[in-house]
């Protein structure tokens, strides 16, 4: 405080002494009491802000707290009115009471905002009484105020964060209380603090118990007594061990909990404690995933079609019961079944007939074999019957007849009726395999021989069997690699003319060594036919065919017609008469050169549908069409008539045992009269005598073919027989029939050469 103010505080406080005497005690005592008023002031100047107005409100002094808070200088604020400090912040009704009171005598208290000279907003703690004259009329006021600016700003603060906790904690409630989750949580001793409603959802047994400070355990129990959870147990004391362990785990709160509501719905309740000891239990309906993961335990094990066991179940089931009966001999059958010609029901009638055929036959499976038999279906039209407790192959056989009785029953398919055939392999275990691929891989061996064997039966597998396949394997590898390294040949065999005995044409057939060893036909063709290997197989055949009469017409010489077998899976490709014209066009030959020849079995094919429209290009083409081994097959004369044939071919077996007047004869005579009245020529093979020649001769037959006229030769021995084709006219044919004659081997002979 400056001496200026300690002067004008010293007067303020002085005594008037002259209004009478006065002892010098009083005096003494009033000098004292001024002493004191004054330390006081200067105490309050230190710490306080203190300003005195009049009874308007006119600043009549400010300390020097009052000056630094404010920013004004005493002069600025001495005559202004104490409005100067007014933030604005107080509506007017706290100002009419502070006022009202302080002008009623009474002392106000309050905290008021104010606003220094720069704008600075500031806080104060006030305290305003009334000050009186000598005469004890109020005629000014003096305030006390005290800085509480930082206490406000934290105030503010805290009052800050206290909201934000207020709406965080209402926007955590919202949110919680959207979640599809169910979110419960308990106090540290375990009494219900809140829930959301997709906790009660949930809970519906115990929703109307959900109230804040029930326990843990008696909710349970609620949800207990009311069967809220499937799976519970009957006995009270199982439910009672139930809920303590519950309660257990509950206290001591860690991996998943998963729960099946009586409602079927799935919950996973994860509870977590918190570091306060708040238990936070969060329900998720986890039933999609519950169904899903049923959904692909069925996919997993079951057929999605029939219904039935699937590949991994049964080997699951071999498994096992090759682990419990090991040792034993003959306690189970394993029977693969196999649909006979399922996929032409496909191809005909479409694949919704053939997946009705498969349920009927599962179905009948299920219903024909025991309870403690399983049925699985393996593959496309693959099934599989697992048969324990079954020993002989008496049983075995009276399951089967019982099982082909049933099967073979009448099917509706569409607008068609059906009678269902099937093969079937048979294996026992643990006789015939220690494993489930062994056994599948052996009742598979079965399964092939049953159908090669002509399909409709069923085979049971040996040592002997497997060898065999084993064996067909080999050969199958070894004529796949043949054909990749074009390592397949062929042999032309002539064929003359029975009245002029000129060579016409010859036959081209397939040759295959293999290993030093010469691979029969009959042995390799059904392999290629049977693997799909007969189509690059006749392909190659063709292109050599093709090549040699090139060759031969490119030395001078008519090769005459060439003879080619074809498969029926070559007359089902689409574009085979395509094939054939570009081949044809590649090597410079006209159409009517080549003769593809096909056997009575390929014109009774399923798909004949197909290879009928194959022939009919072909024959378009000009290509000649010729039937081989007519009379050994089942083709009737329907086939001749729907079919475009120009020859046919009488088997070797008639012309073996032909003789004058034998049945064989008759037979002969009848398709050569049948073949020259439809309009077609007459190939007999196999001829290997000149009585036999003669006989067919008389007889009418067009063409002959066999060991008498030459054997077989490489592509590059064939202009032989075209030079002898050309030989001099004056050779007779009286000549020709003796050297037939002379130079041709002895039967014994010829089969040697075979």
């Amino acid at each position: 405080m400056s001496n200026k103010d300690s002067s004008e505080s010293r007067a303020h406080l002085s005594v008037d002494t002259t209004s009478g005497p006065l002892s010098s005690a009083y005096l003494m005592k009033n000098l004292e009491a001024r002493s004191e008023l004054h330390a006081y002031k200067e105490a309050l100047d230190q710490n306080t802000i203190v300003s005195v107005t009049d009874i308007k409100g006119d600043i009549r002094y400010a300390n020097d707290q009052f000056c630094k808070i404010s920013g004004y200088s005493r002069e600025e604020l001495i005559g202004k009115n104490i409005r100067i400090i007014n933030s604005s912040y107080h509506n007017r009704e706290f100002f009419v009471n502070l006022w009202r009171t302080i002008a009623s005598g009474q002392p106000w208290r309050d905290e008021i905002r104010n606003c220094g000279k720069h704008g600075d907003i500031y806080w104060v703690d006030t305290t305003i009484v009334p000050r009186r004259s000598n005469f004890g009329k109020i005629d000014g006021y003096v305030s006390i105020r005290y800085d509480i600016t930082a206490r406000k700003l934290i105030e503010e603060k805290m009052h800050l964060e206290v909201e934000n906790r207020r709406n965080t904690e209402e926007l955590l409630r919202e949110l919680i209380g959207t979640i599809p989750d169910g979110v419960i949580a308990f106090d540290m001793q375990d009494k219900l603090i809140h829930f959301n409603g997709a906790y009660m959802d949930f809970h519906n047994a115990k929703a109307g118990h959900l109230v804040e400070g029930a326990s843990f355990s008696e909710l349970l129990k609620i949800a207990v007594d009311n069967n809220q959870y499937m799976g519970l147990p009957d006995d009270p004391k199982a439910r009672e061990a139930y809920i303590e362990s519950r309660i257990k785990r509950h206290g001591n709160p860690g991996r998943p909990i998963i729960q099946q509501l009586s409602d079927g719905r799935w919950l996973q309740v994860q509870e977590r404690r918190s570091k306060a000891g708040y238990t936070v239990g969060i329900c998720t309906d986890i039933t999609d995933l519950k169904q899903a993961e049923k959904t692909i335990k069925i996919q997993a094990e079951q057929d999605p079609l029939t219904g039935l066991a699937n590949r991994s179940v049964l080997c699951s089931l071999l498994t096992k019961a090759l682990s419990d009966r090991k040792g034993a001999e003959l306690t189970g059958a394993l029977v693969l079944i196999d649909l006979d010609h399922f996929k032409d029901i496909n191809d005909t009638l479409g694949h919704d007939a053939g997946d009705k055929l498969l349920i009927t036959i599962a179905e009948r499976l299920s219903n024909v074999l025991r309870k403690s038999d399983t049925v699985a279906r393996i593959g496309g039209d693959e099934f599989a019957l697992l048969l324990p407790n079954i020993s002989t192959f008496a049983d075995v056989e009276k399951v089967l007849n019982k099982l082909l009785s049933k099967l073979g029953e009448i099917v509706v398919l569409g607008h068609r009726t059906i009678r269902p055939g099937c093969s079937l392999g048979v294996t026992f275990f643990p006789a015939d395999g220690s494993t489930p691929k062994d056994l599948l891989k052996n009742a598979d061996i079965a399964l092939y021989q049953a159908k090669a064997r002509g399909r409709g039966i069923w085979e049971f597998y040996s040592p002997t069997l497997k060898q065999r396949v084993e064996d067909r394997q080999a050969t199958t590898d070894a004529l796949r690699e043949a054909l990749a390294d074009q390592k397949i040949s062929i042999a032309a065999q002539t064929q003359v003319d029975f009245q002029t005995g000129q060579h016409v044409g010859f036959e081209v057939l397939a040759r295959w060594e293999h290993k030093g060893r010469h691979i029969s036909p009959g042995e390799f063709i059904p392999v290629a036919e049977e693997t799909g290997l007969i189509i690059p197989l006749g392909h190659s055949v063709l292109e050599q065919a093709l090549s040699m009469a090139r060759d031969i017409r490119s030395s001078g010489f008519d090769p005459g017609r060439i003879a080619v077998n074809v498969a029926a899976s070559q007359l089902k490709q689409l574009d085979f008469a395509e094939t054939v014209a570009s081949m044809l066009d590649r090597y410079g030959l006209k159409p009517g050169t080549l003769e593809v020849e096909v056997t009575e079995n390929v014109l009774l094919d399923r798909a004949s549908s197909q290879i009928e429209r194959s022939l009919e290009d072909l024959n378009q083409l000009g290509v000649q069409i010729a039937l081989d081994d007519f009379g050994t097959g089942h083709a009737s004369l329907l086939h001749l008539k729907r079919f475009p044939v120009d020859r046919l071919k009488i088997d070797q077996s008639f012309v073996r045992e032909i003789q004058s007047g034998s049945e064989d004869s008759i037979i002969v005579r009848a398709i050569i009269n049948l073949a020259h009245n439809l309009g077609m020529q007459v190939v007999a093979e196999g001829i290997e005598t000149q009585d036999q020649f003669e006989l067919l001769r008389e007889q009418g037959c067009d063409v002959a073919q066999g060991y008498l006229f030459g054997f077989p030769v490489p592509p590059n021995e064939a202009i032989s027989f075209c030079l002898a084709a050309h030989s001099p006219t004056g050779q007779t044919k009286k000549d020709q029939h003796q050297h037939w004659a002379t130079s041709c081997p002895q039967k014994s002979t010829v089969k040697t050469a075979l």
